[in-house]
């Protein structure tokens, strides 16, 4: 089994401070990231460390969660590449299984890390699931500086295994399958944390909104599995 590097774990401490709304909220001028408020008693689990921060925080610091139907979400047949210099596309990798998509950039220094180590502790919930059942994508914000060679580092320091790809490509592609998904940010530092969970050939979304732990979001792909549920559940719920 692969652990997670030092890094990303230090980056799932940084969740607790996040508010829901947006990558660079808070009295950051335009373009800059705000400063993340410190975590709180160390011996939490560091995706739920208490910390004092700004509206939007639920009471132990956690971003607040929403779940909801998505509509109009649409898996384009767009040709991407993956994090090995592979082309690919979304549809193939949504065929036939539940798909898990977030949207990040490796230069973000506040919720990308985050949600990037809250995936790779999903892996292990997920199990055997992984790639059998589910796909996990995150999708670069920022293709222009992600290249495939940077999202493979990147992916490496958070414990990528197979079942998961990250996803770069020409500008143009990568930004129709952002809006067709609902994630496009015409501002990149300032993206809301989105996780999208569902099946493209049903046509059926869950939009989950905030910086939700991996028990939630092992929760929420079950709903979209048949009932043997092949997603175990975690003796920790997160």
């Amino acid at each position: 089994m692969r652990f997670l590097s030092l890094g990303a774990l230090k980056a799932l401490v940084l969740a607790g401070a996040l508010a829901a709304a947006s990558c660079g909220r808070g009295s950051a001028p335009p373009g800059e990231h705000a400063a993340p408020t410190p975590a709180g008693p160390p011996g939490r689990p560091p995706d739920v460390a208490a910390a004092a921060g700004p509206p939007g925080l639920s009471p132990d610091g956690a971003s607040e969660v929403r779940a909801s139907p998505a509509t109009g979400v649409e898996v384009l047949d767009e040709e991407l590449v993956d994090q090995d210099g592979r082309s690919v596309r979304l549809r193939e990798l949504a065929k036939d299984r539940v798909l898990v998509v977030n949207f990040i950039f490796t230069t973000c220094t506040t919720i990308c890390s985050p949600m990037t180590a809250i995936f790779g502790r999903l892996q292990a919930q997920l199990g055997d699931a992984l790639d059998r059942d589910v796909r996990l994508v995150s999708i670069s914000l920022d293709p222009a500086t992600d290249t495939p060679e940077r999202l493979n580092a990147y992916a490496e320091k958070f414990g990528r295994r197979k079942g998961w790809s990250f996803l770069t490509g020409r500008r143009e592609r990568v930004n129709r399958v952002l809006e067709a998904l609902g994630g496009r940010a015409p501002i990149k530092e300032r993206h809301a944390p989105i996780t999208l969970i569902g099946r493209e050939a049903e046509g059926r979304w869950t939009r989950v909104e905030g910086i939700a732990p991996p028990g939630r979001l092992a929760d929420e792909v079950r709903a979209f599995l048949p009932p043997r549920g092949p997603v175990a559940r975690s003796a920790g719920g997160g």
